[in-house]
């Protein structure tokens, strides 16, 4: 299409962007010389009516928007073509390069860089997200940033979404693989979906890796295997890039205060444990790498098995090798809480509660017990164990 000139005043330089169905084109405003962003998609046979629904939902929203690292909205026009006709956004063009485009020329950023950018794209965020109602991007990454004149840019609104009574729920499911939370392949979107997406490209900027490939994606990504980075930061990080919505920063200005000063604290309930070893005379077997974790607990006539990976969490029961009922199981993402159950003595009924420990999986609950009952430092040992793996603290119940 060079040379072909769109809305009468528009002359097509080249194609920068192309999908199924739409376009993205550089063009020259012929009246004023300068050069344009037009963003085409076209109406046919083929056109789906949540493409549609996106676009119209861009160019409403980016007549609303006005920052400086957001290319601004210059218009929307009809066009028709031989084949078809087609609906045109018109935008600022910023010369520059994305940071996808740096990390595949090889270059990796420091943590001081990756820190410069994290405050500038919250920035960023902190307006999207404060304007009401809430304005959420859903389709952060590497390519959807701009560098140019040692500024930093925001493109690509065609996945965004205006939320309404705090969440938004919709059968239309957008973003990319490693960058999109897990709460958005339902279709919800809320404010801090937009910072699990920022901790993705964070984390693609200082390993060189996409982050869907890294151990323990989809868990808990272990950083210091994987990146020169500090504890403070690593930490940052993990909160950012929170499987659990309950878990992860709940808005751009508590992750920018975070950044400055740590994330907040635990509640004071919680137990903090110092390494623990495995008790020598235990007969309990755990294993674990950065993909699962099993723990078998013997028991008189039987065993109970644990086994946690990234989609699951369950736990089976056996009695002379058959299983006793059917395996508790839920989803790996809902864990959200793991219990010490110290033991409780009723001196009236002159009866012991044994101790044991409990993770929680949405309503679900999970009990390690043993018979005989587990020891002292096998729960020690076991709580020291998962808490570490599951990175979750310890709550004394």
């Amino acid at each position: 299409m060079a040379g072909q000139i769109l809305g009468d005043r528009y002359q097509v330089e080249r194609q920068i962007g192309k999908q199924t169905g739409r376009w993205t084109l550089l063009a020259r405003n012929l009246q004023t010389q300068e050069l344009v962003v037009l963003k085409l998609i076209f109406i046919d046979e083929q056109l789906e009516w949540d493409d549609l629904k996106l676009f119209e939902r861009e160019v409403e929203t980016l007549k609303t928007l006005s920052h400086p690292s957001i290319p601004g909205y210059l218009g929307y026009f009809e066009h028709e073509l031989p084949t078809a006709k087609a609906m045109v956004l018109i935008q600022n063009y910023v010369e520059g390069k994305s940071l996808e485009q740096c990390l595949q020329q090889g270059r990796l950023f420091s943590e001081s860089e990756t820190k410069q950018l994290a405050r500038a794209l919250l920035g960023i965020l902190i307006y999207l997200h404060e304007r009401q109602p809430p304005v959420v991007h859903r389709d952060i990454k590497p390519s959807n940033v701009l560098l140019a004149n040692r500024q930093l840019y925001l493109v690509d609104f065609g996945s965004v979404k205006r939320v309404s009574g705090g969440e938004t729920a919709a059968f239309t499911v957008v973003g990319t693989y490693g960058y999109m939370p897990p709460e958005q392949f339902s279709g919800r979107s809320v404010p801090a979906s937009d910072l699990y997406s920022l901790g993705g490209t964070l984390i693609a900027l200082m390993t060189g890796t996409h982050p869907s490939s890294l151990p323990g994606a989809g868990t808990k990504i272990d950083f210091g295997k994987i990146a020169s980075i500090s504890p403070q930061f690593a930490d940052w990080l993990s909160w950012l890039y929170e499987p659990n919505l309950d878990r992860r920063a709940k808005s751009a200005q508590e992750a920018l205060y975070g950044l400055d000063h740590g994330r907040p604290s635990l509640a004071p309930d919680l137990v903090a444990i110092a390494p623990v070893h495995r008790p020598a005379d235990t007969k309990i077997s755990l294993t674990r790498d950065g993909v699962s974790l099993e723990i078998v607990i013997p028991s008189l006539f039987g065993q109970t098995q644990l086994h946690i990976d990234r989609q699951h969490i369950s736990l089976t029961t056996k009695r002379l090798g058959i299983a006793a009922g059917r395996p508790q199981v839920s989803a790996r993402k809902d864990i959200d809480k793991l219990e010490y159950h110290k033991p409780v003595v009723d001196s009236a009924q002159s009866n012991d509660s044994e101790p044991y420990l409990a993770i929680w999986s949405g309503p679900q609950k999970y009990e390690l017990k043993g018979s005989p009952p587990l020891t002292a430092l096998e729960l020690d040992w076991l709580t020291y164990e998962l808490s570490t793996w599951l990175k979750l603290p310890i709550t004394e119940a």
